[in-house]
């Protein structure tokens, strides 16, 4: 917000200029513009109807409304410190280093080996992310190359097959029971055996052959009918 001289009560003294502010701040003019123009700082009218900032307060407030979390590049302030982009980024949560150069002048003690730790953390941060995402992109290439077939489609699949498995051998007895009674008549008039026997002997051996396959089956598939698509892998 901009302040006329009737609106405040502040000196000429002081109030500085827009170059003033930057070089306080460790950054460019055009930062304290685009600042500005945003209504993160304030300025006020000095007598001779300028507009100025206060040199404490303007400060104060450009720090405080900063956007640490997008900061790509490093500011004049620490670019005459030494610092680099990477390390910019890498200390941008810590306002101790937004102006080394104002901490050396103010005989504050600014540890650098703190700025190179971070920025060794935030080296390895991005490493890991480049590996991931570099990972990610072979699977989704894989996945549409036919490569790679998600886990969750492979098992309705399974279930589907199991499934369709389960239903032919729970109505194996059905066909199975007869051709086995059948077999076994064959064989009793193959040996001479008397058919009125025979008919004695196979009398409702269909149902009673059929029961203990159909049980057989139960019991072996047991395991399969108890499984679902979330398990069926397991």
């Amino acid at each position: 917000m901009f302040y006329k001289r009737s609106q405040h009560t502040y000196p000429d003294g002081d109030l500085i200029n827009a170059l003033a502010l930057a070089n306080q701040c460790g950054v460019s003019c055009a930062a304290i513009t685009k600042a500005k123009q945003s209504n993160r700082i304030d300025s006020y009218e000095n007598s001779k109807g300028k507009e100025c900032f206060h040199r404490v307060l303007s400060a104060i407030q450009f720090h405080k409304s900063r956007d640490r979390r997008h900061v790509t590049t490093a500011t004049s302030g620490q670019k005459h410190a030494g610092f680099d982009n990477e390390m910019a980024q890498a200390v941008a949560h810590r306002p101790e280093f937004d102006n080394p150069n104002a901490a050396f002048s103010a005989e504050r003690d600014v540890d650098f080996s703190v700025a190179m730790a971070e920025t060794m953390d935030l080296a390895t941060s991005k490493a890991k992310k480049e590996f991931n995402l570099a990972k990610l992109a072979e699977l989704k290439a894989a996945e549409m190359e036919g490569r790679l077939v998600p886990k969750n489609a492979v098992a309705v699949k399974v279930y589907q097959l199991a499934a369709n498995v389960q239903d032919k051998i729970l109505t194996m007895y059905s066909w199975l029971a007869p051709e086995i009674v059948g077999y076994f008549k064959d064989r009793c008039g193959q040996v001479g055996i008397d058919q009125d026997k025979t008919l004695q002997i196979f009398d409702d051996a269909d149902h009673a052959v059929g029961e203990k396959i159909r049980k057989a089956c139960l019991t072996s598939l047991k395991d399969i009918a108890s499984k679902t698509v979330e398990n069926i892998l397991e």
